[in-house]
């Protein structure tokens, strides 16, 4: 899997004019192979529980682009998108056969959003999937182009749309991406298929993974480039599934700062869904950080 910088990817400006990002992608034509290494320093636990990051092993996102990090004083002095009374609700909108395929994940990142965001999450009534979109010489489907289909769809009160497929996605100049998605619209598309495996729990983590990030792209928030979080980038898959799933202490206050969410709260929601799904290390994780 290969990100590009901005958030998760790659800032473009299509012919409509909407900042896009391009998001969660993959192998671009030549660049960018993830390789090992042992140079990297080990990471170090601060003294709250969170992981600082050390220097990047080669082939890593970090190596790859340079991003700045994104201060808590810098996301809250922009403009961003945020929570309010017209704009405070997550949708997921199941494309083509994704609403039967993708059932109960559809229901899991439904939960997963109103815990994690503290938002009102729906998933709402599939859609035929775009055919337009379908680049047939390579059997994917545009992510630009659905981007701009499903801006027109956007309910008024949405501040994350998100459109969930089983097809496979591509992007100009990439080989195939996991989604992308447009600030401006406050949309995205995601497709799950080259998440899926037969480890179904890693299947969950991965899919509300990509919920967490990519709606905290939507949301705003760049790539963490200082902690061990979910909103760091990623070159590969391999190096995606290596991420936690809780924010770190930054991008935690940049997201109660959004939503209004208090922080024990937030835990306490969190919580019972890590259980239930079996997600031991995050449920151990977010137990600590209640005192349990």
């Amino acid at each position: 899997m290969v990100h590009r910088p901005a958030s998760n990817v790659h800032m473009k400006t299509p012919k409509k004019k909407s900042l896009v990002l391009i998001l969660a992608c993959g192998v671009t034509a030549g660049l960018l192979t993830f390789l090992q290494s042992t140079s990297a320093s080990p990471l170090q636990e601060d003294e709250e529980g969170f992981t600082k990051l050390g220097p990047p092993k080669r082939g890593e996102w970090r190596d790859s682009f340079k991003e700045p990090s994104q201060s808590y004083e810098k996301y809250t002095g922009g403009g961003v998108n945020r929570k309010s009374e017209k704009r405070s609700t997550f949708y997921l909108q199941p494309l083509g056969g994704a609403g039967k395929t993708y059932k109960e994940t559809l229901d899991r990142m439904r939960e997963y959003a109103e815990a994690f965001f503290g938002v009102t999450a729906k998933i709402l009534e599939p859609i035929p999937m775009y055919e337009e979109a379908l680049e047939k010489k390579r059997s994917q489907y545009d992510a630009t182009m659905i981007i701009h289909l499903l801006a027109d769809r956007i309910p008024e009160d949405a501040l994350v749309y998100i459109g969930i497929t089983e097809k496979d996605l591509y992007s100009e100049g990439l080989n195939f991406v996991f989604g992308e998605a447009s600030l401006n619209w406050r949309c995205g598309v995601y497709s799950l298929v080259r998440y899926q495996t037969k480890d179904e729990t890693l299947f969950a983590r991965r899919s509300l993974n990509l919920l967490a990030h990519e709606s905290g792209h939507i949301l705003s928030i760049e790539h963490c480039v200082t902690y061990a979080c979910v909103m760091q980038g990623a070159n590969s898959l391999r190096e995606d599934d290596g991420h936690p799933m809780h924010l770190c202490p930054i991008d935690l206050k940049k997201v109660l700062w959004n939503t209004g969410m208090n922080r024990e709260d937030r835990y306490k929601k969190l919580l019972p869904l890590y259980e239930k799904w079996g997600l031991k290390p995050e449920a151990a994780w977010v137990s600590k950080r209640l005192g349990k």
